[in-house]
């Protein structure tokens, strides 16, 4: 029991915001194209300090989820019959993207997500900000090591149909933890860059290092160990019979 609670302690999941500072904040500016488009790619960094809470260990990444601005009145409806989303490290840095989209992913780029998606959300009272909707559960998680680069989000999309057109929730800040390069097509190599960016949650579950995990084994084992010799200790001494009790 001890061994199985170590291993669900080490691994708990959690939603993480980016920027952090808005997690219950709407951001400063809002994300119309190239959502609304019919076909898009899409490329969005997110600066590694955003997850130092990792610290040396792994985020294992299993979905992604954006919100609608907080200036819509109606719902958002932004569906697309096929597409992409990958997830890599990535050498750029925010405001410094290559506008050529082949330049920024890594070599470790994993695609999260296949098929159909779409983007969108209602103006729930209590808001803005509206509440972060699930766009790419991940049917492979990618696993981010924050000391190894920065992230990058890569998207591709067509076949697309703005049912209900509007806009995502962003911020616009030259010098902050995100921005992006896009283009309206998604055949197109290259796109314009600007420091704009969505505001993203994503689903984290945080994988300790080798040897911290070993550290919370060893101790569960020691204290299993601990236990069984007292509980039997118990036993003999509550079995055995004297030599000098008559039968």
């Amino acid at each position: 029991m001890l061994f199985f609670a170590a291993i669900k302690f080490a691994q708990a999941s959690a939603q993480f915001v980016v920027p952090g500072n808005l997690a219950n904040v709407e951001g400063n500016s809002s994300m119309a194209e190239p959502f609304n488009s019919t076909t898009f790619r899409f490329q969005q960094v997110f600066d590694a300090s955003q997850f130092a809470f990792v610290g040396g260990a792994t985020a294992r990444i299993d979905s992604i989820s954006f919100r609608i601005d907080g200036a819509s009145t109606n719902n958002v409806i932004l569906f697309f019959g096929g597409g992409s989303a990958v997830l890599s490290t990535t050498q750029k840095s925010p405001d410094a993207l290559s506008a050529t989209f082949a330049d920024n992913p890594g070599p470790d780029a994993v695609t999260i997500w296949s098929g159909a998606f779409s983007f969108g959300g209602d103006p729930v009272p209590g808001g803005p900000p509206y509440p972060l909707i699930e766009t790419f559960q991940g049917t492979t998680p990618f696993f981010y090591v924050p000391s190894r680069g920065n992230l990058l989000l890569d998207i591709a999309a067509a076949g697309g149909r703005a049912f209900l057109p509007g806009s995502l929730d962003a911020q616009l800040t030259v010098g902050d933890s995100v921005s992006r390069v896009f283009s309206v097509d998604g055949n197109s190599s290259s796109g314009v860059s600007d420091s704009l960016g969505l505001i993203t949650s994503f689903e984290i579950t945080v994988i300790p290092e080798p040897r911290d995990l070993t550290l919370w084994l060893s101790g569960a084992i020691i204290i299993a160990v601990s236990s069984w010799r007292s509980r039997r200790a118990l036993t003999v001494h509550f079995t055995h019979k004297p030599a000098n009790v008559a039968e």
